[in-house]
C-alpha cells in the first residue's frame, strides 16, 4: 500500500545459546500506515518489546533476527549494515523507552544529551543545536527550558524526565516513533498529560507511532489499530473500535474483562488463570490453550493460523474455523 510506512513480515527473533534456540518473537506480521498510531498489546513476556527492539536492530546480546523482513519506506532494515542503522535510528525511527532513568545518562547534563543527537543527525553547530534543544523542551511543555539544559536527570521528576525523552525522540522529526510503555512509571495525572502531548506532537509532525503497552485505557485513548500479541505471536488484529466492541480471541476477551468499569460494581476483578509461558516452554498446540476456558481437543495438538473474520479483523483461533464449518453445514 502506498501509505504503508513500516511492514513487518514473518519476523522471527530468537535468543541463541550453545544448548538452545529460544523463540521470543515467532512469525509476527503487521504494518503501520503513515500518520497512524498502532498499539501492540499483551502481558509482560509476550514479545512486544523484543519486536520493537528488532525493528530498531537493538536486540540484546545472543538475540538474532533469524527470519522475516522489516520493510521501512520500501527498504528492508534486516539487510542494513550497523553504520546504516546508526543513521536511521534517532533520525527516521526514534524510540522512547519505558523508564527514562535507565535511558538518560546520569553524568551528562540534559543539554549535552539533547544536543548530541541533534548535531549528529541534523549537522548543526553547537549553538544551533542548543537553540533547537531549548525549542524542543518548550514544545514538550517544560518550564525554565534554558535552566533545565544545565541540570541532570536526578534533579528532575519522572514526568519531566519522560518529557525530556519525548523531546529527544522528536528533535529530528522522525517518521516513526516507537513508544515502549511510555507512561508505566507515572501517576495517572502525569500519564494523561504525556499521552496528550504525544497526540499533539503526532499531529504537528505527522509522525506514525508504534505504541507498546499492556494498558487498555491507553490503547482506547491513543490507538487507531491494535495488534494483540501472546507468547511471541500475533493472536488478533483489528481497528480499535472493533477490538473493544467485538473482541474475537479468548485472550483478548480476557484482557477486556480484566479492566474495571464504571457500569457495574465488581467485588473481584476477572483475571486470566495461569501465566504467559516462557519462550522455551511453549505448548505444542495453541499457545493460549492451557489458559483458555474455551479450548477444544484440536487446540491442544495443532497451532491455529490467522483467520480473517471481517475486513481488517484477523484472529488466531480454531473457534472461528469451527464457526465457519458450522455456517457452511
Amino acid at each position: 500500500m502506498a501509505d504503508t510506512l513500516l511492514e513487518v513480515k514473518g519476523l522471527k527473533t530468537q535468543f541463541i545459546s550453545d544448548k538452545s534456540r529460544i523463540p521470543a518473537v515467532d512469525g509476527v506480521d503487521f504494518n503501520i500506515h503513515r500518520g497512524e498510531t498502532l498499539a501492540l498489546v499483551g502481558e509482560s513476556g509476550c514479545g512486544k518489546s523484543i519486536t520493537s527492539l528488532s525493528i530498531m536492530r537493538l536486540i540484546p546480546e545472543n538475540g538474532k533476527i533469524v527470519e522475516g523482513k522489516i520493510v521501512f519506506e520500501g527498504e528492508d532494515l534486516t539487510k542494513k549494515s550497523e553504520e546504516e542503522m546508526y543513521h536511521i535510528r534517532g533520525n527516521d525511527i526514534a524510540m522512547i523507552f519505558q523508564e527514562p532513568m535507565t535511558s538518560l545518562n546520569p553524568v551528562l547534563s540534559i543539554g549535552e544529551q539533547l544536543t548530541e543527537g541533534i548535531i549528529l543527525h541534523q549537522k548543526l553547530t553547537k549553538q544551533q543545536a542548543r537553540s533547537r534543544a531549548i525549542e524542543m523542551l518548550k514544545l514538550v511543555g517544560i518550564p525554565r527550558a534554558e535552566e533545565i539544559m544545565d541540570e541532570y536527570p536526578h534533579q528532575l521528576s519522572g514526568g519531566m524526565r519522560q518529557r525530556i525523552m519525548i523531546a529527544m525522540a522528536m528533535s529530528s522529526n522522525p517518521k516513526l516513533l516507537i513508544a515502549d510503555e511510555p507512561t508505566t512509571a507515572l501517576d495517572v495525572t502525569i500519564q494523561a498529560q504525556i499521552l496528550e502531548l504525544m497526540k499533539e506532537l503526532k499531529e504537528k509532525f505527522d509522525t506514525s507511532i508504534l505504541l507498546i503497552t499492556h494498558d487498555l485505557g491507553v490503547v482506547a485513548e491513543m490507538a487507531d489499530r491494535v495488534v494483540v500479541m501472546y507468547a511471541g505471536q500475533v493472536v488478533e488484529e483489528a481497528d480499535v473500535h472493533t477490538l473493544f466492541e467485538k473482541p474475537a480471541h479468548p485472550y483478548t476477551e480476557g484482557l477486556m474483562k480484566s479492566v474495571p468499569t464504571l457500569e457495574k460494581e465488581q467485588k473481584r476483578l476477572y483475571s486470566i488463570r495461569g501465566i504467559v509461558p516462557s519462550p522455551d516452554e511453549f505448548p505444542k498446540g495453541c499457545r493460549f490453550a492451557p489458559r483458555c476456558d474455551q479450548a477444544m481437543e484440536e487446540c491442544l495438538h495443532a497451532q491455529p493460523d490467522l483467520y480473517e473474520i471481517d475486513a481488517g479483523h484477523v484472529v488466531r483461533c480454531f473457534l472461528h474455523k469451527t464457526k465457519e464449518r458450522e455456517a457452511k453445514a
